[in-house]
């Protein structure tokens, strides 16, 4: 299958995730829609690791958390609904607001040291550098040497 239709395919299910989470959310109703949020992500390897940004406009840097555990990448937070003050009704909010959390199995080993995030401009990137092999030559002892 061609990847650019392997991409649209999974872009259209995760929009179709986000209109089912909106219908299905408790705080629903006729003049609200609901607080589903599921941020767009882009993730690439390069020849010095892994590359991962997410599309976190309007959610403040102590809004969310990152953690690695093992291979998997987890990033969680909030983006806060508008503040009502001064609105008197809605006339059109398409703009997702709520809780997320979005997990990462990484393909490659990764070093947990050398992980770097920078949040600017609404946009949150988190750079992986590969975790190379470490060689080590070892000695080799005849029996005699064991005693």
């Amino acid at each position: 299958m061609h990847r650019l239709i392997k991409i649209r395919i999974v872009r259209d299910l995760e929009h179709l995730q986000e209109r089912v989470c909106r219908f299905l959310d408790p705080r629903f109703e006729a003049n609200q829609t609901a607080g589903c949020f599921r941020p767009a992500v882009d993730f690439f390897e390069t020849p010095q690791g892994l590359t991962l940004r997410l599309d976190l406009a309007g959610v403040g840097p102590d809004d969310f958390s990152i953690s690695l555990a093992g291979q998997e990448l987890v990033i969680r937070g909030q983006r806060k609904p508008p503040s009502p003050q001064g609105i008197s009704r809605f006339l059109l909010l398409e703009i997702g607001f709520g809780v997320f959390e979005r997990s990462f199995n990484l393909p490659i080993p990764v070093d947990p040291k050398g992980i770097e995030a920078r949040y600017a401009d609404g946009v949150l990137e988190v750079k992986l550098p590969r975790k190379f092999p470490q060689t080590r030559n070892i000695p080799v002892k005849s029996p005699a040497e064991t005693d």
